[in-house]
């Protein structure tokens, strides 16, 4: 005499809200920005290049716009958990939209492999953040009843 058993298990899981996926988000992509600048300095040149460069108004300015760019997604990483949807929701969408067209712009004419991968996977996950950020749940509000 056989039993068969039946083993279908199922996996204890909970919903994640949307603002833990899109802060996880930012954290995945600032991880791609500074592995691909780290990775960049190994490039033949890279140092070379930065050994020669001159301090003048313009370098600082290069640089403050560089050290902008790259401070905004480790802020979103915080604001996104703390700011208020309506407005957490625009910041995303149009923050993502931007670094991706700054990506795309400012690789065009790149050439090593491992960075091409990195902006690749960097332009997919800020594509998360837009989708996320657009499908943000709404809440249901009750409605008032007529007592």
């Amino acid at each position: 005499m056989s039993t068969v058993k039946n083993n279908t298990e199922v996996y204890e899981d909970f919903k994640i809200n949307v603002k833990l996926k899109i802060s996880a988000l930012w954290v995945a992509v600032m991880f791609c920005y500074v592995y691909g600048d780290y990775i960049q300095i190994y490039v033949p040149g890279i140092l070379a290049d930065a050994m020669a460069v001159k301090v003048t108004a313009e370098t600082q300015l290069e640089f403050f716009a560089v050290a902008l760019l790259m401070a905004m997604p480790s802020v979103m990483i915080f604001f996104t958990l703390v700011v208020q949807p309506k407005i957490n929701r625009w910041l995303n969408i149009i923050l993502s939209t931007l670094y991706i067209v700054i990506l795309i712009a400012t690789n065009l004419t790149e050439t090593w492999v491992f960075y091409l991968f990195l902006t690749t996977i960097e332009v997919l996950i800020s594509l998360a953040i837009i989708w996320y950020a657009w499908k943000w749940p709404k809440a249901e509000i009750p409605l008032a009843s007529n007592v």
